[in-house]
């Protein structure tokens, strides 16, 4: 049966099904779900989290969510029904609020005269890189290449700096990019429309962009509608489209 090798190919343990013949859904170690339902429209999932069907692009069903689930998305096809579970899964196992306390975790066990700001970000940023290595399978958002990890950057679209603590460890405001790209992204020399295609500053003269492979057609492999508030903020506050 489809959803349920698309389930236990995307890492989901089928626990059972519900009294109203929703299949119950989760992930071992852990106490998230997902609840399953196929009909004629398409394959419905049902989320605890708030808004997270239409941030990973689902169509939203008005249909009334099971007890306990807040939204309900639709999923049509194979293919966008293994995507959907493979970035749920990810982002069920990576939440922020896991994430949140990670970094507390880490920075417990350091002396408190080493809890400083900077110290705080670095062990941020490590813990935010650690979620996006799995939220896009260790290979680079833009050229698919998976090359050694040390080569790939966990890209913040809104910096550390200006986010909230919620932003910050928000899977959604980030890219894993290759050492080059990140450089780029976080300079403002390239950024992405919300269809995801690659925009090159003037600044990154044409003469250069072929020695760091920056060519037309360069876009996201993938990208969500949980993403796009963020790459227009970095377009807005980041992107140097004159020349700036």
């Amino acid at each position: 049966m489809l959803i349920t090798k698309a389930l236990a190919d995307n890492g989901y343990d089928l626990v059972s099904v519900a009294s109203n013949d929703w299949f119950v859904a989760g992930i071992s170690g852990s106490p998230a779900k997902v609840l399953v339902w196929a009909d004629e429209a398409g394959v419905m999932l049902a989320l605890p989290e708030p808004n997270m069907a239409a941030r990973i692009g689902l169509t939203l069903s008005d249909r009334a969510p099971p007890l306990g689930m807040t939204s309900i998305g639709v999923a049509r096809g194979a293919a966008q029904v293994y995507e959907a579970l493979r970035l749920l899964h990810s982002l069920q196992t990576h939440p922020a609020t896991v994430l949140s306390s990670r970094l507390e975790a880490r920075l417990a066990a350091m002396p408190a005269t080493e809890r400083t700001r900077e110290v705080r970000q670095r062990i941020g940023q490590d813990v935010f890189r650690e979620a996006l290595m799995d939220l896009w399978q260790g290979r680079c958002a833009v050229t698919g290449l998976a090359p050694p990890p040390e080569l790939l950057r966990a890209s913040h679209a809104k910096p550390w700096a200006k986010a909230s603590d919620t932003e910050r460890l928000d899977p959604f405001n980030g890219l894993l990019l290759s050492v080059h790209l990140d450089a780029m992204f976080d300079s403002g020399l390239i950024g992405f429309s919300d269809e995801g295609a690659l925009l090159c500053s003037q600044r990154l003269e044409m003469v250069v962009r072929p020695h760091f492979g920056i060519e037309s057609g360069l876009r996201l492999r993938a990208h969500t509608p949980g993403h796009l508030p963020y790459l227009a903020w970095h377009r807005e506050f980041i992107f140097r489209r004159e020349g700036e």
